[in-house]
């Protein structure tokens, strides 16, 4: 079933990358009763600017105030039957020293926290990147940005 948003073609969605003493933020979403964890972020919308769009969506999201980086990596979500076609692109971003998440204005996001490098390879992600994003954490992310494909699941 194709969601109205995709009837126009693929939906540009972007997302934020913000490390913390070695945790990761992550925004927890519930739907249909089961909980996921994606990055931060939310999709673009007509006449906006990437990084206007990214500052807009963790407001909305966590009442963090950001300084957008540099592009980190790029990920597509395509469903098998075409009815779905999300294109993610994570960026680097900074928040003050001392700035916690809060509860923002999208009922999706219950919570937005850090996490520890070790434990989200346990969490279920969309799109599924626990491994880039340990990886990243672990040794840095790469100076080139990174293509990871089509990181569609079930």
């Amino acid at each position: 079933m194709t969601d109205e948003r995709y009837r126009q073609g693929p939906r540009v969605r972007v997302a934020a990358v913000i490390v913390r003493d070695d945790t990761l933020l992550l925004a927890e979403h519930v739907k249909d009763g089961n909980t996921y964890y994606l990055l931060p972020g939310g999709g673009v919308n007509r006449g906006e600017t990437l990084h206007d769009a990214l500052t807009r969506e963790l407001w909305e999201e966590t009442r963090l105030t950001i300084q957008p980086g540099r592009l980190l990596f790029v990920c597509e979500s395509i469903a098998p039957d075409h009815g779905r076609h999300i294109i993610q692109l994570a960026f680097a971003a900074d928040i003050p020293a001392t700035a916690q998440p809060g509860q923002g204005d999208d009922p999706r996001v219950v919570a937005a926290r850090f996490f520890p490098r070790g434990t989200l390879s346990t969490l279920p992600m969309f799109p599924p990147i626990q491994h880039t994003l340990v990886a990243g954490l672990r040794g840095g992310f790469p100076e080139r940005t990174q293509c990871l494909g089509n990181c569609w699941i079930p």
